[in-house]
């Protein structure tokens, strides 16, 4: 089984790559990894859409729940 590390685009190149892709696809690019390694700005920047991205996921579980509660 092998380590799967990312070396991340320094800050203004992945914050092109977010504004050309959805917020999906861009988190999906590096969650596959094991590691990440970069700039700490690069490094804090993908992980705040990262959790922006599961906390949209949370709330879209829970509005379809409540959905289907009143239906």
């Amino acid at each position: 089984m092998g380590f799967n590390n990312c070396y991340l685009p320094e800050y203004k190149e992945l914050i092109e790559y977010y504004n050309s892709v959805s917020l999906e696809v861009f988190v999906k690019r590096f969650r596959k990894y094991d590691c990440w390694t970069g700039s700490s700005e690069s490094m804090n920047f993908l992980e705040s859409k990262v959790k922006e991205y599961y906390e949209l996921q949370q709330i879209q579980v829970v509005d379809e729940g409540e959905e289907t509660k009143t239906t």
